[in-house]
């Protein structure tokens, strides 16, 4: 399929879009991940140290590790949502406008397309106008 410069300036748009988005989840996620899978290591490393009491109350460093764990996955699920909310949904629209002004959509949605490869591909092929 040939593009047009408006055609390939919509995907690239959309391209960049969809990669920021996706590294800002997978940044999200590992941080998550790694803390998570640090208290488990830890759990079965060092359980002597999480099972530390604080004070001459029954909480141990354990309990308030978890917590945090608890609560760092909120706010990370917040912060992803408030991005989403404040940030994503519009630059979504507007690129999607973009993309059904240029007519684009269709051989997307078709898979005549590969976004995420288009540049490389429509150019080896010479389909670019």
């Amino acid at each position: 399929m040939k593009l047009t410069e408006n055609q390939q300036k919509a995907l690239s748009n959309f391209r960049q879009f969809v990669s920021f988005r996706n590294k800002i989840s997978l940044v999200l996620s590992l941080v998550v991940l790694v803390c998570y899978y640090i208290f488990v290591l830890s759990v079965g490393l060092f359980p002597e140290v999480l099972g530390y009491r604080l004070g001459p109350s029954s909480v141990t460093l354990g309990i308030l590790i978890g917590i945090f764990l608890i609560v760092l996955s909120i706010v990370t699920t917040g912060l992803y949502t408030f991005l989403a909310n404040s940030y994503f949904d519009k630059d979504q629209d507007e690129i999607l406008r973009e993309l059904e002004e240029n007519d684009v959509i269709k051989p997307l949605q078709n898979g005549e397309i590969d976004y995420k490869n288009f540049a490389e591909s429509s150019k080896a092929k010479g389909d670019v106008e």
